[in-house]
Protein backbone atom coordinates (compact mmCIF):
# COMPACT_ATOMS: atom_id res chain seq x y z
CA UNK A 1 0.00 0.00 0.00
CA UNK A 2 1.40 3.56 -0.94
CA UNK A 3 2.57 5.94 2.11
CA UNK A 4 -0.01 8.74 2.62
CA UNK A 5 0.02 11.75 4.44
CA UNK A 6 0.12 10.92 8.14
CA UNK A 7 -3.83 11.98 9.61
CA UNK A 8 -2.84 13.00 12.96
CA UNK A 9 -0.86 15.98 12.08
CA UNK A 10 -3.57 18.52 12.14
CA UNK A 11 -4.34 16.93 15.61
CA UNK A 12 -0.98 16.96 16.71
CA UNK A 13 -0.15 20.12 16.07
CA UNK A 14 -3.44 21.75 17.57
CA UNK A 15 -3.00 19.52 20.93
CA UNK A 16 0.51 20.42 21.14
CA UNK A 17 0.57 22.21 24.42
CA UNK A 18 -1.07 19.47 26.11
CA UNK A 19 2.26 17.92 25.95
CA UNK A 20 4.36 17.77 29.60
CA UNK A 21 7.82 16.33 30.39
CA UNK A 22 9.74 14.86 27.61
CA UNK A 23 6.65 13.67 25.80
CA UNK A 24 6.24 15.35 22.41
CA UNK A 25 5.69 14.71 19.17
CA UNK A 26 8.73 15.19 17.89
CA UNK A 27 9.65 11.60 18.80
CA UNK A 28 7.24 10.24 17.05
CA UNK A 29 8.01 6.82 14.42
CA UNK A 30 7.58 8.48 10.80
CA UNK A 31 5.57 5.89 10.13
CA UNK A 32 3.67 5.09 12.78
CA UNK A 33 0.54 5.90 11.59
CA UNK A 34 0.73 5.07 7.60
CA UNK A 35 -2.44 3.15 7.24
CA UNK A 36 -1.46 -0.37 7.21
CA UNK A 37 -3.69 -3.38 7.62
CA UNK A 38 -6.88 -1.50 8.33
CA UNK A 39 -8.77 -4.66 9.79
CA UNK A 40 -6.25 -5.88 12.48
CA UNK A 41 -9.21 -4.69 14.85
CA UNK A 42 -12.04 -7.03 13.17
CA UNK A 43 -11.38 -9.79 15.71
CA UNK A 44 -12.53 -8.02 18.37
CA UNK A 45 -16.11 -8.10 17.36
CA UNK A 46 -16.49 -11.17 17.66
CA UNK A 47 -15.47 -11.51 21.06
CA UNK A 48 -16.37 -7.94 22.76
CA UNK A 49 -19.50 -5.69 22.42
CA UNK A 50 -18.45 -3.07 19.84
CA UNK A 51 -19.67 0.55 21.12
CA UNK A 52 -22.44 1.53 19.07
CA UNK A 53 -24.99 3.83 19.37
CA UNK A 54 -27.51 1.00 19.08
CA UNK A 55 -25.23 -1.05 21.19
CA UNK A 56 -24.26 0.85 24.36
CA UNK A 57 -25.51 4.60 23.55
CA UNK A 58 -24.30 6.48 26.74
CA UNK A 59 -20.74 4.69 26.36
CA UNK A 60 -21.36 5.84 22.49
CA UNK A 61 -21.62 9.30 22.84
CA UNK A 62 -18.79 9.50 25.16
CA UNK A 63 -16.78 8.16 22.58
CA UNK A 64 -17.93 10.32 20.04
CA UNK A 65 -17.87 13.42 21.80
CA UNK A 66 -14.20 13.03 23.17
CA UNK A 67 -13.12 12.21 19.66
CA UNK A 68 -14.97 15.44 18.30
CA UNK A 69 -13.23 17.98 20.72
CA UNK A 70 -10.01 16.21 20.33
CA UNK A 71 -10.51 16.54 16.40
CA UNK A 72 -10.49 13.09 15.70
CA UNK A 73 -12.32 11.18 13.22
CA UNK A 74 -14.20 8.93 14.71
CA UNK A 75 -13.86 6.52 11.72
CA UNK A 76 -10.34 5.73 12.78
CA UNK A 77 -11.69 5.11 16.29
CA UNK A 78 -13.01 1.33 17.38
CA UNK A 79 -14.46 1.13 20.83
CA UNK A 80 -15.23 -2.21 22.42
CA UNK A 81 -16.66 -2.65 26.03
CA UNK A 82 -14.62 -5.68 28.02
CA UNK A 83 -16.54 -7.98 30.37
CA UNK A 84 -14.33 -7.34 33.38
CA UNK A 85 -14.96 -5.54 36.55
CA UNK A 86 -12.09 -3.73 37.15
CA UNK A 87 -11.92 -0.43 37.08
CA UNK A 88 -9.58 0.28 33.64
CA UNK A 89 -9.57 1.34 30.06
CA UNK A 90 -6.85 1.01 27.77
CA UNK A 91 -5.97 1.55 24.27
CA UNK A 92 -4.86 -0.88 22.04
CA UNK A 93 -1.05 -0.30 20.62
CA UNK A 94 0.27 -1.31 17.69
CA UNK A 95 -2.48 -1.21 15.15
CA UNK A 96 -1.34 1.61 12.54
CA UNK A 97 -4.17 4.06 11.19
CA UNK A 98 -6.67 3.05 13.53
CA UNK A 99 -7.35 3.80 17.19
CA UNK A 100 -8.79 0.97 18.76
CA UNK A 101 -10.39 1.56 22.93
CA UNK A 102 -11.21 -1.12 25.34
CA UNK A 103 -13.43 -0.28 28.49
CA UNK A 104 -13.89 -2.42 31.00
CA UNK A 105 -17.64 -3.17 32.51
CA UNK A 106 -16.66 -1.95 35.88
CA UNK A 107 -15.47 1.69 34.62
CA UNK A 108 -19.03 1.85 32.64
CA UNK A 109 -20.92 1.01 35.94
CA UNK A 110 -19.40 3.16 37.96
CA UNK A 111 -18.67 6.59 35.75
CA UNK A 112 -20.96 8.88 34.09
CA UNK A 113 -21.14 9.43 30.90
CA UNK A 114 -19.21 13.09 31.23
CA UNK A 115 -16.47 11.21 33.06
CA UNK A 116 -16.38 8.66 30.89
CA UNK A 117 -15.43 11.01 27.96
CA UNK A 118 -12.60 11.88 29.90
CA UNK A 119 -11.37 8.61 30.31
CA UNK A 120 -11.96 8.24 26.07
CA UNK A 121 -10.19 11.51 25.96
CA UNK A 122 -7.14 10.08 27.94
CA UNK A 123 -7.10 6.61 26.19
CA UNK A 124 -7.23 8.82 22.52
CA UNK A 125 -4.14 10.52 24.02
CA UNK A 126 -2.22 7.08 23.65
CA UNK A 127 -3.73 6.97 20.42
CA UNK A 128 -2.57 10.87 19.35
CA UNK A 129 0.72 10.46 20.61
CA UNK A 130 1.69 6.79 21.20
CA UNK A 131 5.40 6.83 22.74
CA UNK A 132 5.69 3.64 25.22
CA UNK A 133 8.25 3.16 27.52
CA UNK A 134 10.40 0.30 27.28
CA UNK A 135 8.69 -2.60 29.56
CA UNK A 136 9.50 -5.97 31.15
CA UNK A 137 8.04 -8.61 32.70
CA UNK A 138 7.06 -7.98 36.58
CA UNK A 139 7.07 -12.02 37.82
CA UNK A 140 3.62 -11.60 38.22
CA UNK A 141 2.18 -12.13 34.73
CA UNK A 142 2.39 -8.43 33.91
CA UNK A 143 4.81 -5.94 32.68
CA UNK A 144 6.45 -2.83 34.40
CA UNK A 145 8.86 -0.24 33.02
CA UNK A 146 11.94 -1.20 32.11
CA UNK A 147 13.86 0.75 35.05
CA UNK A 148 12.70 3.33 37.89
CA UNK A 149 14.26 5.89 35.05
CA UNK A 150 11.69 4.67 32.60
CA UNK A 151 8.88 4.61 34.90
CA UNK A 152 9.57 8.50 35.34
CA UNK A 153 8.98 9.33 31.62
CA UNK A 154 5.99 7.03 32.00
CA UNK A 155 4.61 8.50 34.79
CA UNK A 156 4.64 11.85 33.14
CA UNK A 157 3.45 11.25 29.86
CA UNK A 158 0.30 9.93 31.72
CA UNK A 159 0.15 13.58 32.92
CA UNK A 160 0.01 14.59 28.93
CA UNK A 161 -2.83 12.00 28.61
CA UNK A 162 -4.99 13.15 31.51
CA UNK A 163 -4.23 16.78 30.04
CA UNK A 164 -5.99 15.50 26.65
CA UNK A 165 -8.71 13.56 29.06
CA UNK A 166 -9.13 17.32 30.08
CA UNK A 167 -9.44 18.71 26.90
CA UNK A 168 -12.17 16.17 25.74
CA UNK A 169 -14.38 16.69 28.91
CA UNK A 170 -14.14 20.49 29.17
CA UNK A 171 -15.31 19.99 33.36
CA UNK A 172 -12.76 20.09 35.89
CA UNK A 173 -14.62 18.50 38.52
CA UNK A 174 -15.86 15.96 36.02
CA UNK A 175 -12.14 15.00 35.15
CA UNK A 176 -11.32 15.08 38.67
CA UNK A 177 -14.43 13.28 39.93
CA UNK A 178 -13.22 10.30 37.31
CA UNK A 179 -9.95 10.16 38.63
CA UNK A 180 -11.25 9.59 42.27
CA UNK A 181 -13.46 7.10 41.48
CA UNK A 182 -10.50 4.87 39.61
CA UNK A 183 -8.87 5.25 42.82
CA UNK A 184 -11.18 4.27 45.17
CA UNK A 185 -13.16 1.63 42.59
CA UNK A 186 -16.47 3.35 44.10
CA UNK A 187 -19.81 4.89 42.17
CA UNK A 188 -20.89 8.75 43.31
CA UNK A 189 -23.38 7.15 45.91
CA UNK A 190 -20.58 5.94 48.07
CA UNK A 191 -17.92 8.67 47.48
CA UNK A 192 -18.19 12.97 47.24
CA UNK A 193 -15.66 14.86 45.58
CA UNK A 194 -14.11 16.83 48.36
CA UNK A 195 -10.63 17.14 46.69
CA UNK A 196 -8.87 19.18 49.12
CA UNK A 197 -9.70 16.66 51.54
CA UNK A 198 -8.42 13.58 50.01
CA UNK A 199 -5.29 15.73 49.13
CA UNK A 200 -4.81 16.74 52.68
CA UNK A 201 -5.29 12.95 53.60
CA UNK A 202 -3.33 11.41 50.42
CA UNK A 203 0.36 13.30 51.08
CA UNK A 204 0.10 11.72 54.48
CA UNK A 205 1.51 8.89 53.25
CA UNK A 206 4.47 10.04 51.52
CA UNK A 207 7.59 10.16 54.24
CA UNK A 208 11.38 11.19 53.66
CA UNK A 209 12.86 7.49 53.73
CA UNK A 210 13.34 7.18 50.02
CA UNK A 211 13.74 3.27 50.85
CA UNK A 212 10.67 2.86 51.41
CA UNK A 213 9.94 3.35 47.92
CA UNK A 214 11.62 0.66 46.09
CA UNK A 215 8.39 -1.16 44.64
CA UNK A 216 6.70 1.72 43.94
CA UNK A 217 9.17 3.21 42.10
CA UNK A 218 8.09 1.32 38.96
CA UNK A 219 4.58 2.56 38.94
CA UNK A 220 3.44 3.82 35.70
CA UNK A 221 1.18 6.62 36.51
CA UNK A 222 1.63 9.18 39.17
CA UNK A 223 0.00 9.16 42.26
CA UNK A 224 -4.08 10.34 42.42
CA UNK A 225 -3.09 13.26 44.34
CA UNK A 226 -0.62 14.35 41.64
CA UNK A 227 -2.78 13.59 38.77
CA UNK A 228 -5.40 15.86 40.51
CA UNK A 229 -3.47 18.51 41.24
CA UNK A 230 -2.16 18.36 37.99
CA UNK A 231 -5.27 18.73 36.03
CA UNK A 232 -6.49 21.42 38.38
CA UNK A 233 -2.87 23.05 37.24
CA UNK A 234 -3.79 22.61 33.39
CA UNK A 235 -7.02 24.06 33.47
CA UNK A 236 -5.87 27.47 34.78
CA UNK A 237 -2.86 27.22 32.00
CA UNK A 238 -3.22 29.50 28.85
CA UNK A 239 -3.17 26.25 26.48
CA UNK A 240 -6.01 25.11 27.87
CA UNK A 241 -8.36 28.26 28.17
CA UNK A 242 -7.47 28.83 24.21
CA UNK A 243 -8.02 25.70 23.09
CA UNK A 244 -11.51 26.28 24.64
CA UNK A 245 -11.76 29.36 22.80
CA UNK A 246 -10.78 31.72 26.13
CA UNK A 247 -8.20 34.16 27.11
CA UNK A 248 -5.81 34.69 29.84
CA UNK A 249 -4.52 32.07 31.95
CA UNK A 250 -1.22 30.97 33.26
CA UNK A 251 2.51 30.51 31.25
CA UNK A 252 3.02 26.67 30.68
CA UNK A 253 6.11 26.98 31.76
CA UNK A 254 4.43 28.43 35.36
CA UNK A 255 2.19 25.21 35.41
CA UNK A 256 4.70 22.50 34.27
CA UNK A 257 6.78 23.93 37.30
CA UNK A 258 3.82 23.35 39.53
CA UNK A 259 2.90 19.61 38.53
CA UNK A 260 6.72 18.92 38.82
CA UNK A 261 6.74 20.21 42.56
CA UNK A 262 3.86 17.97 42.86
CA UNK A 263 5.46 15.23 41.42
CA UNK A 264 8.45 15.39 43.42
CA UNK A 265 6.43 15.67 46.30
CA UNK A 266 4.97 12.63 45.99
CA UNK A 267 7.21 9.78 43.95
CA UNK A 268 9.55 11.46 41.70
CA UNK A 269 11.83 12.61 44.22
CA UNK A 270 12.50 9.40 46.20
CA UNK A 271 13.30 7.61 43.09
CA UNK A 272 15.61 10.11 42.14
CA UNK A 273 17.07 9.33 45.64
CA UNK A 274 17.06 5.54 44.71
CA UNK A 275 18.83 6.23 41.35
CA UNK A 276 21.87 8.32 42.81
CA UNK A 277 22.25 5.67 45.34
CA UNK A 278 22.56 3.12 42.48
CA UNK A 279 25.54 5.33 40.96
CA UNK A 280 26.91 6.18 44.41
CA UNK A 281 27.42 2.72 45.26
CA UNK A 282 28.77 1.73 42.27
CA UNK A 283 31.25 4.86 42.23
CA UNK A 284 32.29 4.22 45.53
CA UNK A 285 33.35 0.88 44.78
CA UNK A 286 35.20 1.19 41.89
CA UNK A 287 37.38 3.88 43.87
CA UNK A 288 37.88 1.19 46.33
CA UNK A 289 39.23 -0.89 44.43
CA UNK A 290 41.49 1.44 42.61
CA UNK A 291 42.69 2.91 46.32
CA UNK A 292 43.20 -0.83 47.22
CA UNK A 293 45.20 -1.89 43.52
CA UNK A 294 47.48 1.24 43.77
CA UNK A 295 47.47 2.02 47.24
CA UNK A 296 46.58 5.70 46.71
CA UNK A 297 44.32 7.82 44.37
CA UNK A 298 42.98 11.45 42.97
CA UNK A 299 39.12 11.32 43.66
CA UNK A 300 38.63 13.58 41.22
CA UNK A 301 39.22 11.18 38.73
CA UNK A 302 35.99 9.12 40.28
CA UNK A 303 34.27 12.60 40.51
CA UNK A 304 31.42 12.98 37.82
CA UNK A 305 29.63 16.25 38.32
CA UNK A 306 28.51 17.74 41.67
CA UNK A 307 26.18 14.87 42.72
CA UNK A 308 28.31 12.11 41.59
CA UNK A 309 31.88 12.88 44.31
CA UNK A 310 33.00 10.01 46.08
CA UNK A 311 33.30 10.28 49.93
CA UNK A 312 37.17 9.77 51.14
CA UNK A 313 36.26 7.45 54.64
CA UNK A 314 33.44 5.09 52.41
CA UNK A 315 35.71 4.67 49.87
CA UNK A 316 39.02 4.18 52.16
CA UNK A 317 36.44 1.32 54.22
CA UNK A 318 35.44 -0.27 51.39
CA UNK A 319 39.25 -0.59 50.16
CA UNK A 320 40.14 -1.51 53.56
CA UNK A 321 37.00 -4.47 53.25
CA UNK A 322 38.40 -6.06 50.49
CA UNK A 323 42.06 -5.69 51.29
CA UNK A 324 41.47 -7.81 54.21
CA UNK A 325 40.31 -10.81 52.35
CA UNK A 326 43.15 -13.24 51.41
CA UNK A 327 44.25 -12.64 47.63
CA UNK A 328 42.61 -15.87 46.59
CA UNK A 329 39.25 -14.48 47.11
CA UNK A 330 39.66 -11.04 46.11
CA UNK A 331 39.18 -11.25 42.11
CA UNK A 332 35.59 -13.14 43.00
CA UNK A 333 34.58 -10.78 46.10
CA UNK A 334 34.92 -7.90 43.74
CA UNK A 335 33.30 -9.40 41.04
CA UNK A 336 30.15 -10.80 42.74
CA UNK A 337 29.94 -7.21 44.53
CA UNK A 338 30.31 -5.40 40.64
CA UNK A 339 27.37 -8.13 39.23
CA UNK A 340 24.95 -6.65 42.24
CA UNK A 341 25.62 -3.29 41.38
CA UNK A 342 25.31 -3.35 37.83
CA UNK A 343 22.23 -5.42 38.20
CA UNK A 344 20.90 -1.99 40.73
CA UNK A 345 21.86 0.20 37.88
CA UNK A 346 20.17 -1.46 35.11
CA UNK A 347 16.27 -1.75 37.49
CA UNK A 348 17.26 1.91 38.55
CA UNK A 349 18.88 3.77 36.20
CA UNK A 350 20.57 2.96 33.15
CA UNK A 351 20.68 6.11 31.09
CA UNK A 352 22.33 7.85 34.06
CA UNK A 353 24.74 4.72 34.43
CA UNK A 354 25.51 5.07 30.87
CA UNK A 355 26.71 8.28 30.72
CA UNK A 356 28.54 8.28 34.03
CA UNK A 357 30.64 5.17 32.59
CA UNK A 358 31.06 6.99 29.19
CA UNK A 359 31.81 10.28 31.79
CA UNK A 360 34.62 8.11 34.00
CA UNK A 361 36.34 5.52 31.70
CA UNK A 362 38.75 8.75 30.01
CA UNK A 363 39.27 9.77 33.49
CA UNK A 364 40.72 6.53 34.42
CA UNK A 365 43.39 5.92 31.58
CA UNK A 366 46.57 5.17 33.00
CA UNK A 367 45.55 3.54 35.92
CA UNK A 368 45.64 0.04 37.12
CA UNK A 369 41.92 0.14 37.22
CA UNK A 370 41.19 1.24 33.94
CA UNK A 371 41.08 -2.36 32.09
CA UNK A 372 38.87 -3.59 34.98
CA UNK A 373 36.62 -0.55 34.64
CA UNK A 374 36.40 -0.87 31.02
CA UNK A 375 35.14 -5.13 31.41
CA UNK A 376 32.47 -3.27 34.09
CA UNK A 377 31.05 -1.26 31.31
CA UNK A 378 31.45 -4.29 28.89
CA UNK A 379 29.11 -6.32 31.75
CA UNK A 380 26.70 -3.32 31.91
CA UNK A 381 25.90 -2.82 28.33
CA UNK A 382 25.75 -6.37 27.77
CA UNK A 383 23.15 -6.82 30.95
CA UNK A 384 21.08 -3.93 30.03
CA UNK A 385 20.58 -5.60 26.87
CA UNK A 386 19.44 -8.93 27.92
CA UNK A 387 17.22 -7.50 30.62
CA UNK A 388 15.46 -5.10 27.76
CA UNK A 389 15.45 -8.24 25.78
CA UNK A 390 17.30 -6.92 22.79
Amino acid sequence: MPPVANPLTKVRKRLASCCFGPANFKNLPKDKDKVYDADAHRHFYRNLVPIQREIVPKIDEALDLACERLGLNRDNVHGFVKADPEINAFCRPGIRGNAVIFVNSGMIERLSMEELVYVMGHELGHYIMPLPTLSVPDGHGGHRPASMEDAVVHRKLEISMDRFGLVACRNLEVACSAALKIQSGLGAEHIRNDFTAFANETIKGYVRDFKEYEGEAFSSHPSAYARIRALYHYSQSEDYLELLGQKGGRPHADVDADVEKDLDATLDYFVVKLMEEAVEKFSHAVAALHLEMEGKIELSRHTIERRFKPDAEIVKSLAQDLGSLPPEERTKAASDKFAQLIHLAINRCPYTMTAHLDALLPKLEGTKVHGFASDLAKHFHEGLKAHRGF
